[in-house]
């Protein structure tokens, strides 16, 4: 048997593929560059400040319009470290360039030993179920003596109760972050210091068109980035107007004057301007000052200011402020704005015989081409002036707003029809008590006792076209009747 010859591997050549070059990647259009410019605008206006930083990454055609909505407001708040993003702000290229909104959050912490300090401290708990206590003032409107006694004995427990836990170690850091930030306010009272801060910035927000300044929870509430900066100094107890104490700089003047000088030399066109609660004494300056403050206003459309006469309301203040405004600063002030269309002035101050201020030391016989909304507090007036003032505006006014009117001569029900026969009203709001020398309205919702449902009456009397049919108030109450 022949043996085989061994096998011999042959090798066949494999057919092998050369790998393709990785082409370079299609551009694809991303959706959202296809949409238009209105349309990236709304989906804006529904995204709050993170969604929106992470939507500016998207494309380039949308970063400059997610901007515009990340941050139109600068909130400023009398502490350093807000000073501070206020300078980072303005000098930023792109944000600085669409703020139109500025808050200046004014309230100040008060000035207090350590002793004193002390004694004002407490926790967040303490002050919750003080307010609680507080907002429910008794069990209900007609209790009985067990649930009275129990409400009581409540009172008397929380009073018993510590103010707060705190070691002595957490005092003495809170009591450290107390001076930072009463000392930093103390020296921004040298109206340089702040005028030059504030000033600076306006310069680089060229889209700034709204003002707004606070004290007192007047035009704004007190903000969560008030408390947040003021919680580690464990005081809620702030600065007031108070001039007997001539150490206190009067409420909210420095910060605005701050605003409004800034503005000047910014060159800006405000259209909004609110203020409240402020001092008067703003009104207390140089000619040439003042001069620029009418300037900053000038563009003005909405303006709402309500004023402070001091923290006590004491006669000798109240008088000060009537015999400095009858002068008439204030009008001078509020005509410098002759394109208003919404207008509201009101003091701080309890019904009185003196008034802060009359009508026609406010507005005098200027008119407003275009005034819609007018809101007046606290302040006094003739039957007389008021007519006149509804009767040059009787054809733009459609709301009007009057709360603790006191009337120096004339009378309500008189003035009432008199201004119905040459209104067209949308709205007409009352409240507080209207004074005059007779009885008076008392309109308070709590104190509608003589005749209830008066207050909605009279605002229903305003409603709808002139009166044709010479109804008098008197009689339309009767036919309500």
């Amino acid at each position: 048997m022949k043996s085989q010859p061994a096998a011999t591997s042959v090798l066949r050549p494999v057919a092998t593929r050369e790998q393709a070059r990785p082409s370079a990647p299609k551009s694809i259009d991303f959706p959202i560059d296809n949409f238009p410019a209105e349309l990236i605008h709304m989906i804006c206006a529904y995204l709050k400040p993170t969604e929106l930083a992470n939507l500016r990454l998207v494309s380039r055609l949308v970063a400059p319009i997610s901007l515009q909505y990340m941050i139109p407001e600068v909130h400023l708040i009398l502490a350093k470290d807000s000073f501070e993003q206020l300078t980072a702000l303005a000098e930023h290229p792109l944000a600085s360039k669409y703020v139109t909104s500025f808050f200046f959050e004014a309230d100040k912490l008060g000035m207090f030993p350590r002793t004193t300090w002390e004694r004002l401290v407490a926790s967040p708990q303490y002050l919750a179920q003080g307010e609680e206590l507080r907002i429910r003032d008794h069990p209900c409107n007609h209790p009985t003596e067990r649930s009275l006694r129990t409400f009581l004995r409540e009172v008397n427990k929380f009073h018993a109760s510590p103010r707060h836990q705190y070691t002595e170690e957490l005092m003495d850091h809170a009591y450290g972050k107390y001076n930072d930030l009463t000392h930093f306010q103390h020296d921004l009272q040298e109206a340089a210091v702040q005028e030059k801060k504030v000033g600076e910035a306006m310069k680089k927000f060229p889209l700034l068109k709204e003002l707004t300044l606070s004290t007192r929870c007047c035009t704004r509430s007190r903000t969560s980035g008030l408390r947040k900066e003021f919680e580690p100094a464990f005081c809620t107890y702030y600065e007031f107007d108070y001039p007997l104490n001539t150490k206190l700089e009067p409420l909210g003047l420095q910060q605005m004057r701050s605003l409004l000088l800034g503005a000047y030399h910014a060159g800006l066109k405000v259209e909004v301007l609110h203020c409240g609660a402020v001092s008067w004494r703003i009104l207390l300056q140089d000619t040439e000052t003042l001069a620029r403050m009418r300037n900053s206003v000038s563009n003005v459309k909405d303006l709402r200011l309500e004023f402070a006469t001091s923290l006590m309301d004491d006669d000798e203040s109240v008088e000060a402020c009537y015999s400095y405004l009858k002068g008439g600063r204030l009008k001078d002030f509020i005509t410098a704005a002759p394109n208003l269309e919404h207008l509201d002035i009101g003091f701080h101050i309890y019904s009185r015989p003196t008034w802060p201020t009359h009508l026609k030391h406010i507005v005098g016989s200027h008119h407003w081409p275009t005034l819609k909304t007018v809101k007046f507090k606290s302040i006094g007036t003739s039957e007389d002036d008021l007519v006149s003032f509804c009767s040059l505006h009787a054809s733009t006014l459609k709301c009007l707003h009057l709360t603790s009117i006191g009337l120096v001569e004339g009378n309500w029900f008189s003035a009432f029809t008199r201004m119905r026969k040459i209104l067209t009203l949308d709205a007409m709001v009352l409240w507080g008590r209207l004074g005059s020398l007779d009885e008076g309205l008392d309109l308070e919702m709590d104190t509608e006792e003589v005749c209830p449902g008066l207050k909605k009456r009279i605002e229903a009397y305003f409603l709808g076209p002139c009166a044709s049919d010479e109804l008098s108030l008197d009689e339309f109450l009767e036919r309500m009747s």
